[in-house]
């Protein structure tokens, strides 16, 4: 399946070890918050940086979003979601599983170099629906977000030279 940010998802997310990297798109609840249909982002810069070396490697980042996990979600096209509550939830705990090497795709781009650090999730399970308010973390130096068509064309297979890509 194809996720589009906005058609069909609010948030997309891969990793290697997951479905061969396969995307895969989550509907984030309207709820009011500062993250429905995207993320939040905090970022910190230790003040003694001075190159770019320093900067990136001595940011953290931290990219908070929620996700709605029910039976009778609609996306944002107003199409029946196909996945199951259980479906989307047992995804997400195995992206919430893995310490790095996860790519989150939002409004802004995609993250890299991201992991489930520390704190990763405040789950709230209803009757009807899960609210899970997640939190990924940089891993090691930071790498502000990429067009996705860009990330996608670096790979090894990609069209883009070597000059010219966005390497993960």
């Amino acid at each position: 399946m194809t996720y589009i940010l906005g058609e069909n998802c609010h948030l997309i997310l891969s990793h290697a070890d997951i479905d061969a990297g396969a995307a895969y798109g989550f509907i984030s609840p309207k709820d009011g918050t500062v993250r429905e249909g995207g993320a939040q982002f905090v970022r910190q810069v230790e003040s003694e940086s001075t190159t770019y070396a320093d900067i990136s490697s001595g940011t953290r980042l931290w990219i908070n979003f929620d996700v709605i996990c029910s039976d009778d979600l609609i996306e944002p096209n107003g199409a029946q979601h196909a996945k199951t509550r259980l479906e989307d939830y047992a995804k997400l705990l195995e992206y919430l599983d893995k310490p790095g090497g996860i790519q989150l795709t939002t409004p802004v781009g995609s993250f890299t170099n991201l992991g489930a650090l520390g704190f990763s999730a405040d789950e709230r399970h209803y009757p009807h629906h899960s609210i899970i308010r997640c939190q990924l973390n940089n891993v090691g130096f930071y790498f502000p977000p990429v067009d996705p068509a860009l990330l996608d064309l670096s790979i090894w297979d990609g069209s883009l030279t070597w000059e010219t890509s966005y390497w993960r």
